[in-house]
């Protein structure tokens, strides 16, 4: 009986000893990763470029704007974005937007951002800045990181 029992174990060892190693994910290489993608979202928000917009989110992107429907790609959110870069009264050279953090999970296939943006807007009685905050979801996607839910709203009443 103890013959069995320690075959077993050193059965058990060795199956384990046996399984294929994966690489430890590099969190911070995969955070720094999700940055550069958020900062060139910016960047393409300030130019109005729609295209670099369609570049960095997944076909099954979903954006939760405040005071709007939500927007599903492609064609919702292209047609969204196209109509506020044609409102002149947002000036969308002024928008920013910083991370606060950064999470990664551990299998490095999932990340959350959030942060504060900001905007000017003309109003009558001046321009304005407009601060909110914001939620992004990524997800890799053949290996590339891909916006798939972006929630944003202002914290003006």
């Amino acid at each position: 009986m103890k013959k069995i029992a320690f075959l077993t174990l050193a059965a058990a060892i060795i199956l384990a000893a046996c399984q294929p190693k994966t690489a430890p994910v590099d969190l911070k290489a995969e955070a720094d990763a999700i940055r550069i993608l958020e900062d060139q979202w910016t960047a393409a928000n300030q130019a109005k470029n729609v295209d670099k917009i369609m570049s960095v989110i997944s076909a099954d992107f979903v954006g939760m704007p405040q005071g709007a429907p939500r927007m599903a790609v492609p064609d919702s959110l292209r047609k969204r974005m196209e109509l506020l870069f044609a409102d002149s009264t947002i000036l969308w050279d002024t928008y920013k937007f910083t991370c606060d953090k950064i999470e990664v999970a551990s299998s490095g296939d999932l990340a959350y951002v959030y942060g504060i943006q900001s905007l000017t807007v003309k109003t009558p009685k001046g321009p304005v800045e407009d601060v909110g905050k914001g939620v992004d979801i990524w997800k890799k996607e053949n290996g590339e990181w891909k916006a798939v839910l972006s929630i944003w709203n202002s914290d003006q009443p």
